[in-house]
């Protein structure tokens, strides 16, 4: 994927509907992690977005950015080794809640607070109850049109997740696939209703939002954008 052609068309002017996430997942981590400052967290399939990573800044010594795309390593390498300037509106808005501000400026929360591991894996092949925190954005509709495959991608980040981990993961609803540049990426189109209904029994959703396209789309093939957040119960519960 053309990674810095991805990014300008969907990050570099942040969209309204993407702070609203971070407002929310914001406050959800907040709700479940307050006081916490030594945890394990993982954002799976980071590609060209940060924001999901970060709202974990605060709650974690340790943050692994997962990607599978040779592309998405190098880039994510060169944009945390760089000034983070355009990440700044959205950190502006985590830092709307207090235990984001106390963090500091973005590169402080990232270069005092949290080591970052950069790491090409697949969501298919994450190690069991690996991480006390997850993030997973746009990936599991992403993967290919098969719709058992969205639900065995939604299943093994979860299975990476140990007892008690918060976790928020977004999908863009009724997706028909996008392009970027020249190459076409596939899609599973889902609802609230299909993302509910594909979460693992060893969830237990806090919340899930959807915002509608409608008004202001990001990019034409989709109904809106759903997030969930919730916690990952006992696998024996």
């Amino acid at each position: 994927m053309d990674l810095p052609t991805y990014w300008q068309s969907n990050y570099q002017d942040p969209h309204g509907d993407d702070l609203s996430f971070v407002a929310m997942i914001g406050a959800f981590m907040v709700d479940h992690l307050q006081g916490r400052s030594d945890l394990q967290g993982v954002d799976v399939g980071t590609g060209a977005n940060l924001y999901p990573a970060f709202s974990m800044l605060p709650f974690c010594s340790a943050l692994t950015l997962i990607d599978l795309s040779p592309s998405s390593i190098d880039w994510l390498t060169g944009e945390l080794g760089g000034s983070l300037a355009a990440w700044t509106p959205f950190w502006d808005e985590f830092a709307k809640i207090p235990a984001y501000a106390a963090a500091g400026p973005l590169h402080e929360a990232i270069g005092a607070r949290t080591r970052i591991e950069i790491k090409q894996a697949s969501v298919f092949t994450l190690p069991d109850e690996q991480w006390d925190v997850g993030t997973m954005f746009f990936v599991a509709e992403s993967i290919s049109g098969d719709r058992e495959e969205f639900r065995a991608a939604l299943a093994r980040f979860v299975n990476a997740l140990r007892p008690g981990a918060p976790f928020a993961v977004a999908f863009m609803e009724n997706s028909e696939g996008w392009r970027v540049g020249d190459q076409d990426f596939p899609a599973v189109a889902v609802s609230i209703a299909d993302v509910i209904s594909s979460m693992p029994y060893c969830t237990q959703l806090h919340h899930v939002k959807r915002l509608s396209a409608e008004e202001e789309p990001i990019r034409p093939g989709y109904t809106g954008m759903i997030l969930a957040c919730g916690i990952k119960r006992s696998t024996e519960s």
